[in-house]
């Protein structure tokens, strides 16, 4: 009789017949078609109050899949959390967020928190399921580290709205993954829902908000969906767990599975602003089939397609300090619509775009300096759409906005940034907008006093008096900011055939006059009587507002010295008010004696104003020079202070290639003094008629940092400013660097 059983090895195969080893988890590398993803290093700025995360992000992304260390402290402000999740040297990891902001000065997003879990849990906290770690690893789009209280191994890496965890367990019956709905990194607690799908997915929401304690509020939705199903999933809250498959509050969700080495767990967040059927979509699209692998290796291949707009040639310190630089640059904006159109309006409405995308994190006090004329120079495109949905915001809300997060204006800072950011880019070519009907809501809001505090002084008086400056946070600050605007609306009013409008616009952009004092060369706070403000410290930080390093009385974030010449506008009236020789010698005194502070923005384009005096651009190149090296580094602490949304990191990219966009709202950039001995632009590569500018630095080196000559296209430089023009066109700046001071 034949035996009815198979042999023990049939049934055993992999027992008696060798089979491939089992993978073993080890960082990945990006692919050797994206070598500049390899050089960013998202640590830098992670410590020094960069406020930087080294977590995965495709450029302007809207999934950025991080660690998060520190614990949340809503009544401390600039000494802790760490507004991005994460401060280099914590020792504990609690979880990875899924949303982030980097550079900002406030915390906000941070959801939902993903935590890999082995055997029971304590707990859900954050404190209770942190785990110590090692081994951390980074590059665009890419972050890895071993959790040393689980035994597991963690990579992170994203598509435009998807964050992918993947996790790689030791063999045990017991793993677990977490997923934490009531806590994320703002100061709103406890306001998530989460419902479990099925034994591959969760879905669910998270309020977020009371950024800088505004009242935002914005709701995040999410999919979480695993290439493995677990054999039991539920949801906890508070301490316990729960049977029920829906949770709300201080609550989430617990999936477990029965892991073993070499089969890693991949978890995708789908996420949207809108909700979940847009994260869901999310996933389908951007995620699908596709592995881990894979979609890493779009990721950096998508840093690559970005980064390689500018080709410079130099060192290999200053190559990666200048790749990591434009990779912060190109964080935010970032997105905030669904692959089907759908983006997040104030209030909980829903807005939709037939075609291209909607953005979020307009922090324009900040970003109107460099980060959009970076836009507008590089990526244009990306420029226009972001044009576009500031319309938009604009049209819909009645106003322009200040500081936009997720729809809404969470109204930070001061002045009126909009009209400078429309400017900078109308005066450069850049048309993304409807100009007439724009241009009318700016100069609307301009003359609307619930748009702009003090409103009433500023035009009666020429300036906000310091008698108002309980309702007005830096009556000093903000009279500059709105004389700035107004020079952009002026050229905006040109431009729209509004000869009237632009004469009273330019007429009010000279109010920063009212606010120079002969006597100190500074920029004053004024009484309503006209009286100079007493006492004055022009070297006080503190006093316009409860927390530290807010502003001395009168001025937002800064000093008397740090806005003694912001003036962008207008320099040549204020070297005229000075005297050529007093505005060399005080503009000279802020470097010498330590005041200019790369660390916030109000002086940020101090360096390049020597320009304005013929002969002394040796000075800006010299001082440009210093700038870059000692401000700015390798490692957790490279960046000065708060990134600001790309802010600092476009000061380093522009004043590296060479050139700086010193009068927002113009067509101008005044010269430094490059950094490489090579630089190429790409414009629009992807556009028809796409140009390169080359910036060919000829003997440059450190000890070479001065400009003895120049020409354009072989054409002589007569003086140290190109217009955006003569970059756009195409060709070549050819600078001829000395050891001695020389030119211009």
């Amino acid at each position: 009789m034949r035996n009815p059983f198979p042999p023990l090895c049939f049934l055993l195969a992999a027992a008696c017949t060798p089979g491939p080893a089992p993978r073993r988890y080890r960082p990945l590398e990006p692919p050797t078609d994206a070598p500049l993803a390899a050089l960013v290093d998202p640590f830098v700025g992670t410590a020094n109050d960069g406020q930087t995360l080294p977590g995965a992000v495709v450029p302007w992304g809207m999934a950025s899949p991080s660690p998060h260390t520190t614990l949340r402290d809503p009544f401390t402000f600039l000494d802790g959390p760490a507004n991005a999740g994460y401060l280099h040297g914590e020792p504990l990891i609690r979880g990875f967020g899924q949303t982030h902001l980097s550079g900002v000065g406030c915390p906000d997003l941070g959801a939902p928190v993903l935590v890999p879990i082995v055997g029971s849990t304590p707990g859900f906290t954050e404190d209770t399921y942190a785990s110590a770690y090692t081994g951390e690893h980074a590059h665009a789009g890419y972050y890895a580290v071993s959790l040393t209280g689980p035994g597991v191994d963690v990579e992170l890496t994203a598509t435009s709205r998807v964050g992918l965890q993947r996790f790689w367990f030791p063999d045990r019956d017991d793993a677990a993954v977490l997923i934490d709905v009531g806590r994320s990194l703002s100061w709103r607690t406890n306001a998530g829902r989460i419902r479990v799908v099925s034994t591959t997915e969760a879905e669910g929401s998270v309020e977020l908000g009371l950024f800088c304690a505004r009242p935002n509020h914005p709701v995040l939705h999410f999919v979480v969906r695993f290439d493995h199903p677990a054999f039991w999933a539920g949801t906890f809250t508070s301490e316990s767990f729960s049977g029920a498959t829906d949770a709300e509050g201080d609550a989430g969700a617990f999936f477990r599975f029965r892991a073993r080495a070499g089969d890693p767990l991949v978890a995708a967040v789908g996420l949207s602003w809108v909700g979940v059927d847009g994260a869901r979509a999310a996933l389908d699209r951007e995620v699908g089939a596709r592995s881990f692998d894979e979609l890493h290796d779009d990721a950096g291949r998508a840093w690559q397609a970005v980064l390689e707009r500018v080709r410079v040639r130099g060192d290999e310190t200053s190559t990666r300090r200048f790749t990591t630089a434009l990779y912060h640059a190109l964080l935010h904006p970032s997105l905030a619509s669904d692959v089907g159109g759908d983006y997040p309006l104030g209030g909980g409405a829903v807005g939709h775009l037939a075609t291209g995308d909607r953005y979020t994190v307009f922090s324009m006090w900040d970003t109107y300096r460099t980060v959009h004329p970076l836009l507008t120079l590089l990526y244009p495109e990306r420029q226009a759409e972001m044009l576009r949905t500031l319309e938009s915001l604009t049209a819909a809300t009645g106003a322009p906005p200040r500081w936009e997060l997720i729809g809404e204006d969470v109204d930070m800072m001061v002045g009126d940034p909009l009209a400078i950011v429309v400017a900078d880019s109308w005066t450069k070519g850049l048309a993304g907008v409807e100009l007439d009907a724009l241009y009318l809501r700016l100069a609307a809001a301009a003359r609307d006093p619930t748009h702009r505090a003090g409103l009433v002084s500023y035009e009666t008086l020429g300036y906000v008096p310091m008698e108002e400056s309980s309702d007005v946070w830096g009556p000093v600050s903000t009279t500059l900011e709105y004389a700035l605007a107004d020079s952009a609306l002026a050229a905006l009013a040109g431009a729209a055939g509004r000869s009237g409008e632009a004469t009273e616009f330019a007429a009010r952009a000279q109010s920063w006059r009212s606010l120079f004092d002969p006597a100190t060369g500074l920029l004053r706070p004024r009484n309503a009587d006209g009286s100079w403000f007493e006492p004055f410290d022009p070297d006080a930080l503190d006093g316009s507002s409860f927390q530290p390093r807010s502003g001395g009385p009168g001025y937002v974030e800064g000093s008397a010295w740090q806005y003694a010449f912001f003036v962008p506008h207008d320099i040549p009236g204020l070297v005229a008010l000075h005297g050529e020789a007093a505005f060399v010698s005080r503009l000279q005194a802020i470097f010498d004696s330590g005041r200019f502070a790369m660390w916030n923005e109000p002086d940020l384009a101090d360096p390049y104003l020597f320009d304005y005096v013929p002969g002394n651009a040796f000075r800006t190149q010299l001082a440009v020079r210093d700038a870059m090296g000692r401000f700015f580094g390798d490692g957790p602490a490279g960046l000065p202070g708060n990134d600001d949304a790309g802010t600092l990191s476009a000061w380093y990219v522009f004043s590296a290639m060479g050139f700086y966009p010193d009068a927002p709202g113009s067509s101008r950039y005044a010269l430094g003094s490059p950094l490489f001995d090579r630089i190429e632009l790409d414009l629009s590569p992807a556009a028809p008629g796409s140009r390169t500018f080359v910036v060919d630095a000829l003997g440059n080196g450190p000890d070479r940092p001065y400009v003895a000559s120049a020409e354009l296209n072989d054409v002589p430089l007569t003086e140290p400013f190109l217009e955006h023009g003569d970059i756009v066109a195409g060709g070549v700046l050819t600078l001829h660097m000395s050891a001695t001071p020389g030119g211009w």
